[in-house]
């Protein structure tokens, strides 16, 4: 039987997977106003019902569904999106925070600074299934289609803290801007043994060969 550890740190890699899973919204094509010029909307992705906008971060709980769905990531400095997550058993509340700065004094992960902190906690461990609907991400103008971006992450349990990742993707072209997304597969059929919290933190540019 494979350790503790072992089996912990091989869950808590799947909780990355939260942060690229689909993006999506709605478009409108550029306004003309005149002959000479042509004015684009200043879209940013929409707020989460419910989610709480504090002055350094947004923050969001909300109940994951056992037929699984699309959980909003609270909109935060012009990043935003949707996160799709597997069916589930048992259902699970997730606590997503999203901002731009070190909110609550993170470690620094990767090299140079994040463009984007994402906080999670759950309430309890749960196990995924396999059926997931494509799509997710993580959106805003600031994400440049075409260009890298890694996702760090590290979690605690019982006190214990274990990293995972790195792991890069490109950026694809969204509605509101780039799209960091492309894994959210990666949740099927996994196991999260126990209430976790943590933070993944997104970073600009290729810091590591293992692509998600």
């Amino acid at each position: 039987m494979p350790s503790l550890g072992h089996r912990l740190a091989g869950s808590l890699a799947i909780v990355a997977t939260l942060v690229f899973s689909a993006c999506a919204q709605h478009s409108n094509g550029p306004l003309p106003v005149s002959p000479q010029a042509v004015v684009t909307p200043d879209r940013t992705p929409r707020s989460c019902k419910g989610q709480v906008n504090k002055s350094e971060y947004a923050t969001l709980t909300g109940k994951l569904k056992t037929a699984g769905g699309s959980f909003c990531i609270p909109a935060y400095g012009g990043f935003g999106g949707d996160l799709k997550y597997p069916s589930l058993n048992p259902s699970i509340q997730l606590t997503l925070s999203s901002g731009t700065e070190n909110f609550d004094n993170f470690p620094t992960l990767g090299s140079g600074t994040p463009i984007f902190y994402l906080a999670f906690s759950t309430s309890s461990g749960t196990t995924f299934g396999k059926d997931l609907k494509s799509g997710g991400g993580l959106t805003g103008k600031q994400v440049v289609a075409g260009q890298p971006y890694t996702a760090y992450g590290e979690a605690s349990v019982f006190g214990y803290k274990a990293k995972f990742g790195p792991c890069y993707t490109t950026a694809t072209k969204g509605k509101y801007g780039g799209v960091i997304g492309g894994v959210g597969a990666l949740l099927k059929n996994e196991d999260i043994p126990f209430k976790v919290s943590g933070v993944i933190e997104i970073y600009s540019g290729e810091q590591t060969g293992m692509e998600c």
